[in-house]
């Protein structure tokens, strides 16, 4: 149960698309975007972040499995909004 909301927050991340497949770049800035959502979250005092979707160009993706990810030739990107709380 979540017991205090502490506001959300946008992560953008980006890396180096060069010499990787899009699913390597892809899982990899998806995991940069997550760790800095925790980040987040320890710095506010809170313990869980909530409600995470896609957030490319401020339109929403929600799903329970997939993320948005734009992979190019040089650059990877993954943009993840949050909702961080405490929970018991």
């Amino acid at each position: 149960a979540v017991v205090t909301r502490m506001g959300e927050d946008v992560t953008n991340k980006k890396t180096n698309g060069v010499g990787k497949s899009d699913v390597e770049s892809c899982n990899w800035v998806a995991l940069s975007a997550l760790k800095a959502l925790q980040e987040g979250a320890k710095d506010r005092g809170a313990n869980a972040v909530i409600n995470i979707t896609s957030y490319f160009k401020k339109n929403e993706f929600r799903s329970a499995t997939n993320y948005e990810c734009y992979a190019g030739n040089i650059m990877s990107g993954v943009a993840l909004k949050g909702t961080y709380v405490t929970v018991k």
